[in-house]
């Protein structure tokens, strides 16, 4: 080799050291920001009621995660939701002791990671500058480090979006064939944490089919590399189907929930779907099935799909513009709730408060983010690539197909930042360069993109108290443990956010009649029927509390009228419980 030559090598091989270098420390110093931010949002978040109590979708997790994890038992509710994450929680339960503290440390090291892929994602799109900008805004972006923190797989379906994203890309390059493999594994992973990634995958993956043609690969070595990513998937995949028919006794990888999830964004009573809270009233949605004549789970399924695919024949514009609605949610500046508000967290952080904040309409950080992504993706579309573009039209209209909320949404955050990145150096470099009409134009666009997607609504789920749920949770968890005054506290609470929570009236009822304290029992149990007279299991209580003070005549008129309506609805467990209570009153003097 001549000499002239090794000097030239030797001086490229230094470049590209010095090169990765710079990459490494860049990756530690935005890894560490990321963490920090993340570990101080932890410390002063953990004030909040629910740190170590988690509600709801969590507390399901929760309970899921320490069953396999402790008692080595997969209940046949662990299918409901996709099968991922509460299998990753147990295998954290499994080796920290069942730690809640643990796994959201866990948790939040994942999101300083997805940082890092995006400063990766960003420098290859574009250039070290929209990298770094990009994991920043990632690793300040409050929604996702709510989610984070929470027992939910919204975490983890954020960092699917980046790494598939990033492996798409690399295959597409005809780069290792582990790459391909890593591909299908990555693949499996993300669909069974998050389904929505099913029609990007597909489109995705017709995309690297013609990418690696196109490039003069031969046919069969485009087989081989397809091959690879078919068999990293089935190994994730298959796995888990066989699992599921063992445990439920039915084939298949998506979640059962997905039918219900689908009707209950899809049909003509939306309104009413949408605000269905856990409890009596989504008890009677899962039951519907079931009174119909489906014998089990996998006939409920099909009972939810049937009334779909009815709804969308027989009323398709009334479809089309629920579809058109739900688009306007998903672009919103504000994130809207599903089971929990992340706005009513903001008074625990001061960090928090910060990073995520609404303003009448408007909401922060979305609201700047997504304006942004549009200049981004104006300015540089014939540089960013198909799956990116992909990616950022498939999952949306996943969600939009379903139904939207703020944890649906923030997979595409780290996506959508690069652009955002890109589009923030666009205008800074308008200025610069003094072209001041087109920095105009710039700035127009942002603040109606701004204003736009902060117009509509407020949406109905944004109208429920999920405050005053929260504490409702919590008295309810209390009181099922025994902890009686928390209990107490708990509900008042409650009922001092919403003076008209039924449900909180007739928990802290039964808590007060508990206690040995009747006569408070029978106002709150009063109170109930007031607001809510359906629940007429309620004139039980009440009669039952008339008993123990004597009021024997007002006792047998509600234990009557919650007999009549146990029998009209065909609980016959509940009618005889209740006859029961009717023949003692005739030994009791009047």
């Amino acid at each position: 080799m001549p000499e002239s030559e090794a000097k030239t090598m030797a001086r490229t091989s230094n470049s590209s050291n010095r090169l990765d270098k710079k990459n490494l420390w860049i990756a530690v110093g935005i890894f560490s920001l990321a963490l920090v931010v993340r570990l101080l949002y932890l410390y002063e978040v953990s004030k909040s009621p629910t740190f170590l109590t988690p509600i709801v979708d969590s507390a399901t997790y929760d309970r899921l995660a320490r069953s396999l994890a402790v008692r080595n038992e997969m209940e046949h509710t662990f299918f409901w939701q996709p099968f991922f994450y509460p299998f990753f929680l147990s295998r954290v339960y499994f080796f920290s002791g069942a730690s809640i503290i643990c796994a959201k440390l866990v948790q939040i090291l994942l999101g300083s990671a997805l940082c890092v892929l995006v400063y990766r994602l960003g420098h290859d799109v574009f250039d070290r500058r929209t990298g770094i900008l990009a994991a920043v805004i990632t690793a300040l972006y409050g929604p996702l480090i709510f989610f984070e923190s929470k027992l939910l797989a919204t975490g983890w379906s954020s960092i699917w979006s980046v790494v598939l994203i990033l492996l798409f890309l690399k295959a597409g390059e005809k780069k290792r064939l582990w790459i391909y493999f890593a591909l299908g594994i990555c693949s499996g992973l993300s669909i069974i944490t998050r389904p929505t990634f099913l029609p990007f995958l597909a489109a995705a993956s017709v995309w690297l089919l013609f990418t690696l043609r196109r490039a003069s690969m031969q046919w069969a070595m485009i087989a081989v590399r397809k091959a690879l990513v078919l068999m990293g998937a089935l190994c994730i995949l298959a796995p888990v189907a066989l699992i599921r028919l063992h445990v439920t006794g039915h084939f298949g990888l998506l979640p059962e929930s997905g039918p219900i999830n689908l009707y209950v964004g899809n049909n003509p009573e939306t309104s009413k779907t949408m605000t269905l809270r856990p409890g009596s009233g989504w008890k009677n949605l899962t039951r519907l099935p079931h009174r119909h004549g489906a014998k089990d789970q996998h006939q409920a399924e099909q009972f939810f799909m049937r009334r779909f695919w009815n709804y969308v024949a027989t009323q398709p514009l009334h479809y089309l513009k629920g579809l058109a609605h739900k688009t306007l949610q998903f672009i919103s500046s504000r994130e809207l709730p599903r089971n929990t508000d992340i706005y009513t967290f903001r008074k625990y952080s001061l960090l928090f408060s910060a990073m995520t904040w609404k303003l009448h309409g408007f909401g922060f950080p979305f609201g700047i983010l997504l304006p942004l992504t549009l200049l981004g993706f104006i300015r540089y579309w014939s540089r960013i690539p198909l799956p990116i573009v992909l990616f950022l039209i498939l999952y949306p209209l996943a969600v939009i197909l379903v139904f939207v909320a703020a944890r649906y949404r923030a997979p595409v955050i780290p996506v959508m930042t690069i652009l955002a990145a890109a589009g923030f150096w666009g205008v800074i470099e308008t200025i610069k360069m003094r072209r001041w009409l087109q920095a105009a134009a710039m700035a127009a666009i942002i603040a109606a993109v701004a204003l736009l997607s902060s117009l509509p609504g407020p949406f109905v789920m944004e109208t429920y108290n999920y405050e005053a749920e929260m504490y409702y949770r919590l008295g309810f968890i209390d009181r099922r443990q025994g902890r009686t005054e928390e209990a107490i506290l708990n509900l008042s609470e409650a009922l001092r956010l919403n003076p008209r929570y039924s449900a909180a009236h007739k928990t802290l009822g039964h808590v007060l009649y508990n206690q040995g304290k009747p006569e408070e029992a029978i106002e709150h149990f009063k109170k109930t029927l007031e607001i809510n007279p359906e629940l007429n299991s309620v004139h039980y209580y009440w009669g039952t509390a008339l008993l123990d003070i004597g009021k024997v005549d007002q006792a047998i008129e509600h234990l009557s009228e919650a007999l009549y309506h146990a029998e009209a609805s065909g609980k016959e467990a509940w009618a005889d419980k209740i006859r029961k209570k009717l023949i003692s009153t005739s030994t009791i003097p009047n």
